[in-house]
């Protein structure tokens, strides 16, 4: 899978740590993880761990920058105040 610097490394060190990798090498455990089919997986390094990259850009920026200011009024960092934010949305909406 074709990802940037960051996101390479994230992978190599997930799969330099799964125990897939290290001890069973069974090929559809590797299928299943989100490094091979981000788009449909069922674990990552056969964790139960999912993911939501999420990139503002041009115009979004400024909508960031006033999430990162809340942030720091409330003392919270960015990535559990957005899952706060969901979890309640979630809550609200049938």
């Amino acid at each position: 899978m074709l990802v940037c610097a960051s996101a390479n490394r994230a992978k190599s060190w997930s799969c330099e740590h799964c125990v897939n990798w290290l001890e069973l090498k069974k090929p559809d455990i590797c299928r299943s993880c989100y490094w091979a089919f981000p788009d449909n997986y069922t674990h990552i390094a056969m964790r139960q761990i999912r993911r939501a990259d999420i990139m503002w850009t041009e115009k979004e920026v400024e909508v960031y920058e006033k999430l990162k200011q809340r942030t720091l009024q409330l003392q919270k960092n960015i990535p559990g105040y957005v899952k706060e934010i969901v979890e309640e949305h979630l809550k609200t909406k049938p």
